[in-house]
């Protein structure tokens, strides 16, 4: 695949590869399916290779597919606040 990678180096060095990994998937996916089992599994590498920094990595990795345009909002990890709620970037309950 001929993927067009887009570099940056407002990127950190540890997440160079997710970003680029995460443009691929989403230039053959675009939002679907197979697209977000790719994400899932760049954030299990993540995980794995930064055990220490989980949250960290996660968070990093949904801002990146909001730069995308995979998103409108990424929804990040970490502690509940007030804000969160009023700003229109907390999901909310997924219950009627």
């Amino acid at each position: 695949m001929n993927a067009r990678i887009r570099r940056t180096a407002a990127v950190e060095p540890s997440m160079i590869l997710a970003w680029e990994q995460l443009q691929v998937s989403y230039t053959k996916y675009r939002n679907s399916a197979p697209f977000w089992s790719a994400y899932q599994a760049i954030q299990n590498e993540l995980m794995l290779s930064h055990p220490k920094r989980c949250i960290d990595v996660c968070n990093q990795l949904a801002t990146l597919a909001e730069r995308l345009g995979v998103v409108t909002h990424a929804q990040l990890l970490g502690s509940v606040s007030p804000e969160s709620f009023s700003d229109g970037r907390h999901a909310g309950s997924t219950s009627p």
